[in-house]
């Protein structure tokens, strides 16, 4: 008896990208399974990929304008690698993919598919390290001052290691502020709020803060 293999693909690769375009779109979300779905019929991504590419949907022009922006975005990892930057696999197998003019493999439709949540979350980060970054406003007071700041959150990140939630945000008076805050629940990403706090180091355009309270 002969043994079964996988049908060959040979995708044109601008296709792909469009075609998981229009799976994020259509599903609002990055769909790997359909088990927390159960009682609603809905496709994976990957599953509408495979029907934009059998001819059961098509593409709008907008999905493979943002095609365009994602796969620019990892074919631009070259360039981290040029100025010796260490990648993630992950974001390594994306580049790799990303330069691909055929997609023959289903693992990498099964990459492809993920990719557009991916670089959603990717400029968001992007743009948080470009404010912290350029921001202008210098540092917050000497160490062990004592201070009062308006900060808008921009981003949180739970730590293990630490078992902490720590929140990065920009002051009024544009200055980068970095503090450890186990009240996570009280913060809204993208809303302001007034905390008291001691300051605790500077280093990398940041101050970072300790014994933070909030105010308002």
């Amino acid at each position: 008896m002969p043994k079964y293999q996988k049908p060959l693909l040979n995708y044109n690769a601008d296709d792909v990208w469009a075609a998981t375009c229009f799976a994020q779109r259509t599903n609002g979300t990055y769909i790997k399974n359909t088990e927390e779905w159960k009682d609603q019929a809905v496709d994976t991504n990957r599953q509408l990929i495979e029907k934009v590419m059998a001819g059961q949907y098509t593409v709008s022009d907008e999905d493979r304008e943002q095609a365009k922006k994602v796969r620019k975005y990892y074919q631009a990892l070259t360039f981290k690698i040029l100025k010796g930057i260490k990648l993630s696999e992950f974001d390594n197998t994306a580049m790799l993919i990303s330069n691909r003019d055929i997609i023959n493999d289903n693992y990498d439709v099964a990459v492809i598919a993920s990719l557009p949540s991916c670089y959603e979350r990717g400029v968001k980060r992007d743009g948080v390290d470009q404010r912290v970054k350029f921001a202008s406003g210098g540092f917050i007071g000497r160490v062990s001052d004592k201070v009062k700041v308006t900060v808008e959150i921009l981003k949180t990140n739970y730590s293990q290691q630490w078992n902490t939630n720590y929140v990065t945000g920009i002051t009024s008076d544009d200055q980068a502020v970095f503090f450890a805050y186990n009240h996570i629940d009280n913060v809204e990403i993208g809303k302001t709020y007034t905390f008291f706090g001691t300051v605790k180091a500077h280093r990398d355009n940041l101050t970072q803060l300790n014994r933070v309270k909030i105010v308002a």
